[in-house]
């Protein structure tokens, strides 16, 4: 019997051993975006009930795990907060796509934090912004936080797919840097579309120096859809775009376009 209980300790201790979770990494886990797409998906996704009495801005950390592949599992609190915004933080942090961390060059499962900021003004602005675009939504939403490659019916830009391409010249400012290097070229974005028809996880696959990635994240940030769908429900859904920075687009004049 004891030599039975001494195997299965063995056992236990060598399959956390070849689980081992750095708590320390030299290249943390981080959300695909870091902050500015964390903030961005707060401000478009966050649901907070009308009886819920809001006058300063809640701060949450939340903690978890980030496995070698990206996926965010165990999410907890080290501090004590209203049950509205645990459950609210661990929802937003379901939406999220991570970059896992690294020692050295070597990918490894470690623990994560986020601190998420709830801003009552800023969730007012982004009700007024979400309200023009359901005016264009029909249909339920899936209540997983599944995304889909694949759908009944893939995302279409809300003024038309034709539409895009202008869209694209009429908003983009070519980067100052970008211009006096000459530097032209495709940034290639992938993201994605959620279910009200914002985007998230803006992630650059391939990237063009001279400030141009960073003003294409920008530009896709603008882009609002019409959700994809699936068995007749709106789901979230990956795209992948690319935008295309061309000297000879330069002199257009952007100030005042709008979606």
């Amino acid at each position: 019997m004891a030599r039975i209980i001494t195997l299965i300790l063995l056992f236990a201790f060598a399959k956390i051993n070849a689980q081992k979770i750095e708590l320390t990494p030299e290249t943390p886990p981080i959300n695909v975006g870091g902050k500015a797409q964390l903030d961005r998906l707060i401000y478009t996704q966050l649901v907070v009930p009308a009886t819920l009495i809001w006058v300063d801005d809640k701060l949450v950390t939340i903690y978890f795990t980030v496995t070698k592949e990206g996926k965010m599992t165990d999410p907890f609190f080290k501090d004590k907060y209203d049950k509205y915004y645990e459950n609210e933080s661990k929802r937003l942090l379901d939406l999220l796509l991570f970059e896992p961390a690294k020692i050295g060059t070597t990918i490894v499962d470690a623990f994560g934090s986020i601190t998420m900021t709830f801003n009552g003004a800023k969730y007012k602005e982004s009700l007024k912004e979400r309200k023009k675009l359901k005016n264009y939504l029909t249909k339920p939403e899936d209540s997983t936080s599944v995304i889909y490659e694949a759908a009944d019916k893939s995302p279409e830009f809300l003024k038309g797919d034709d539409a895009y391409p202008q869209f694209i010249l009429d908003n983009i400012e070519y980067p100052n840097v970008a211009k006096t290097q000459n530097i032209e070229g495709t940034v290639q974005l992938a993201f994605i579309v959620e279910k009200n028809g914002f985007v998230s996880n803006i992630k650059a696959i391939k990237a063009v120096n001279g400030g141009c990635t960073e003003e294409a994240i920008r530009i896709i940030n603008l882009l609002k859809w019409k959700p994809a769908e699936k068995n007749g429900k709106y789901v979230r859904y990956k795209m992948t775009l690319p935008i295309t920075f061309s000297l000879k687009n330069i002199n257009r004049d952007n100030s005042n376009s709008q979606q």
